[in-house]
Formats: structure tokens, C-alpha cells, sequence
């Protein structure tokens, strides 16, 4: 019985995961505590990884990609998740440390932060007081550095519609 109930807690879990993911709601599953309680279940675990990236909370992504690694898809999610974390660490190192970009090679991938960083490496903006314009379809996207933190300000018609922060 005591199995029985172990089965329908995690199944009702998994459910809950699944139902957040198809409601767009990622701040709830890209946590620490999904991390640790699905480390074994690659399928679930790269739910979180990708909940992670939808809700900018790349910090977590090196728990999550470690552990993937026993299935095919699996190793090419850990790949998307090493992809972004690098990029972020690299557009920071840039933006800090002056980091040269040009001799990193990384795929592009969906994510906006990936974008901006085959932007600045292929030198594809305008550098108007500090702040890097990239001009992307019909958004206008804006990256400076303010205090230790890296911004992202996205802008439609003049007008801010996300702004996202990295360390």
C-alpha cells in the first residue's frame, strides 16, 4: 500500500510540473527544490531546465545540465543549457572584463541572450553611451552594465516591454 501511495504522490507531482509548464507558469518549476527532487528523472529535469531559461534564471542551469546525461536527448538538452550559461558568462566577462568575443564559436540558439551574444561577437550593434543598441525585427534591444549586474531592456515602439538583469 505504502508503494501504491508513493506511485500517485509522484505521478501527481509530475502532473503538477507538466500543467505549470503548459501554463507558461516557469518561476514556479525552475526552483532549487525541483532540482534536487528530480536529479534522476531526465525528462522532468530538463522541464525545469527549460522553465529555467523562460524565466531568466540562468543561475541554476549548471545544476540542472550536470545531470544530464544518460539519454540522447538528454546530452542535447544539457548542450542548450551549457550553450545559454556560457554565453551569459561570456557577455558578462565582456562587459566587466573586456573580454574579446571573437575567437568563441557557440551555436545560436532561441533564447535572447544568445542572440545578443552572436550581436556583440559579430559587432552587428550601435554603442550609444555606454549602452549597446541591436536592432532585432521590430524590437529594439538594449545591453549595459549597472553596478554588477548585466541589463537587458527590450523595447517595442519606443516602449519597454521586458527588462531582465544577469550576474
Amino acid at each position: 500500500m505504502r508503494y501504491l501511495i508513493s506511485f500517485f504522490v509522484v505521478v501527481f507531482l509530475n502532473a503538477t510540473i507538466i500543467d505549470d509548464y503548459k501554463k507558461g507558469f516557469y518561476e514556479n518549476i525552475c526552483n532549487l527544490n525541483n532540482i534536487q527532487k528530480y536529479i534522476k528523472n531526465e525528462k522532468i529535469l530538463s522541464l525545469v531546465g527549460i522553465s529555467c531559461v523562460r524565466s531568466d534564471r540562468l543561475f541554476l542551469l549548471p545544476l540542472i545540465y550536470r545531470n544530464l546525461k544518460k539519454t540522447k536527448k538528454a546530452r542535447i538538452n544539457s548542450i542548450y543549457f551549457q550553450t545559454i550559461y556560457m554565453q551569459k558568462r561570456l557577455l558578462y566577462s565582456y562587459f566587466f572584463d573586456n573580454l574579446d568575443l571573437k575567437n568563441f564559436d557557440l551555436p545560436l540558439t532561441d533564447y535572447i541572450l544568445s542572440i545578443v551574444f552572436d550581436k556583440i561577437k559579430n559587432k552587428k550593434f550601435k554603442k550609444e553611451n555606454g549602452i549597446y543598441v541591436i536592432k532585432l525585427n521590430d524590437k529594439i534591444l538594449k545591453l549595459y552594465k549597472e553596478k554588477d549586474k548585466l541589463i537587458l531592456e527590450t523595447f517595442k515602439k519606443n516602449k519597454l516591454i521586458k527588462r531582465r538583469w544577469f550576474r
